[in-house]
């Protein structure tokens, strides 16, 4: 990748990453555990687990040319061109948007290299090649402390268009209840829609 394009790729994953810095800075490690409710999937591809599903509803970003189910028991914030989503008890915290087209793994790197800069001691602690929406994509997930020293996991999905790239993050403080996250987290991956 010449340097042309590392630096446009470079503030896209700043920003995307700002935007989940500052909405995930609500998370305490105080906070409840969030309760799952009992609902269905409207998601292309369900996941093969005993945890419950959830119903989502679709918001598109005419700007970032994408689409993703919000679950039903999320707040959405359109942020053009971005989407941020969090639970009302602040305990995930998804950030999706646009990056300029560049390989996977370049991008994979920005995303880390730039956390590295907010968050404290950022461990990857898998990753894995997947497609979401027909398209490759790549999953970091990883663990990290907050400003407040909160302990913190998060998931990286970047996925490669045509045109453009997108980002999904997803943040939770690590304690959270995964039957409550995990559902959550997968329904947005599992609907998010190219549209090109």
């Amino acid at each position: 990748m010449n340097l042309r394009m590392v630096i446009p790729v470079e503030i896209a994953v700043i920003g995307l990453l700002g935007a989940a810095y500052y909405g995930f800075h609500a998370v305490q490690g105080s906070e409840p555990e969030a309760k799952p409710t009992e609902s269905r999937t409207d998601s292309a591809k369900p996941t093969p687990s005993p945890a419950p599903t959830v119903k989502t509803t679709r918001l598109a970003s005419k700007q970032g040319k994408y689409a993703v189910g919000v679950p039903e028991d999320v707040s959405a914030k359109k942020v053009p061109p971005a989407i941020t989503m969090t639970t009302a008890d602040k305990t995930l915290h998804v950030a999706i948007g646009p990056v300029p087209p560049a390989k996977l793994a370049a991008i994979n790197k920005a995303l880390i290299r730039d956390m590295k800069t907010t968050y404290t001691d950022v461990r990857v602690t898998r990753s894995e090649s997947e497609d979401v929406d027909g398209h490759k994509a790549t999953q970091t997930y990883g663990r990290a402390l907050n400003d407040k020293k909160v302990p913190i996991s998060f998931v990286n999905v970047v996925v490669k268009s045509k045109t453009r790239n997108y980002v999904i993050s997803a943040f939770t403080a690590a304690g959270s209840d995964p039957i409550f996250v995990v559902p959550r987290v997968n329904a947005v991956i599992n609907t998010f829609e190219v549209l090109e």
